[in-house]
């Protein structure tokens, strides 16, 4: 058996919101091919089952929502057995996250993870089609082995950018995070991880040593469109490490990650707009992007300092 696995995120530009960094796990049997797996990128209509696709193309703005959480809490479903009916159940287990860390937020806090899931998506639809995904997989020798979460609220991502002067350090560690935690997830598979670049960086190599520093590390590519790296531990199979422009356009895992990341980052600045609605009926909500950041922080103004701290709130870069 083998794991083919993708990481991407959503929210690296925004001013307002979380990052939130998501990794996807599928499991081939033996003789299945990984090329099987990417074929259900922008499948027509999923097949039936769960599309997968880049998150830019599913998402064009809040009446996409029923797809979204169609296809991530679908694919969570299969790779947990169960649909969570809270945002508390589908954060349970993120990485290097606590329900502590959004409760000291005051437009997260009695709401995001109390909020029922799902938002918008019709359950039986979700379930048909979570089931139609699971036929599709099989036939392929494919099954779900799981969706993880590193959600990185705006305290957090402040801290971490202000400490090493780059927003790029959030985003970096919980990519490693869950790098880690796909390995200590799978012991004993062969374990590839395709990783969808972000900027101009071409090497990686000693970036992954520095997370790992006591893993043997091999540099078996580095060039302009593809990065590729492999962890040789004595005691489990090799971990594969593919980083690619615009993986999630191509490759499977990374599409759904990025869908998934996507998803849960919609359910936090759907708790952070309705909290300061109800405090300034009829704002305008925001997806947390400069230049709306900008008009949404002026029509909010009136919110005093003390009950929503502007250093909290904005991410400093």
């Amino acid at each position: 058996m083998s794991i083919v696995a993708g990481i991407d995120e959503a929210g690296y530009g925004p001013w307002l919101g979380p990052l939130v960094v998501a990794a996807a796990a599928f499991r081939l049997e033996d003789g299945a091919r990984e090329a099987a797996l990417h074929r259900l990128v922008a499948l027509k209509d999923g097949g039936g089952g769960l599309p997968i696709d880049d998150s830019k193309k599913v998402w064009t703005g809040p009446r996409c929502m029923p797809v979204l959480e169609t296809t991530v809490l679908g694919h969570v479903i299969l790779g947990r057995g169960l649909l969570p009916l809270r945002v508390s159940t589908l954060l349970d287990g993120a990485v290097d996250f606590s329900a502590e860390e959004v409760e000291e937020l005051p437009w997260y806090a009695g709401r995001l993870l109390s909020l029922r899931l799902p938002r918008r998506a019709d359950v039986g639809q979700l379930l048909a089609r979570a089931e139609r995904q699971a036929e599709l997989l099989a036939d392929r020798g494919l099954s779900v082995a799981g969706v993880f979460l590193a959600p990185v609220p705006e305290p957090r991502f402040n801290q971490a950018t202000r400490h090493h002067g780059t927003k790029a350090w959030p985003l970096f560690l919980a990519a490693a995070r869950l790098v880690e935690t796909l390995m200590q997830r799978f012991p004993k598979d062969e374990l590839v991880i395709h990783v969808d670049r972000q900027g101009g960086r071409i090497h990686y190599g000693e970036l992954l040593q520095g997370f790992f520093p006591l893993a043997p590390l091999r540099v078996l590519r580095e060039r302009p469109i593809e990065s590729i790296y492999s962890f040789d531990f004595p005691d489990r199979p090799p971990v594969l490490v593919h980083v690619h422009v615009e993986a999630d356009a191509s490759k499977a895992p990374v599409a759904l990650a990025s869908l998934a990341a996507k998803c849960v980052r919609e359910l936090f600045m759907e708790s952070l707009n309705g909290w300061f609605a109800e405090r300034i009926p009829g704002v305008r909500p925001t997806a947390g992007y400069h230049a709306d950041a900008h008009r949404f922080l002026r029509d909010v103004a009136a919110v005093p300092e003390h009950v929503a701290p502007r250093g909290r709130l904005v991410r400093i870069r």
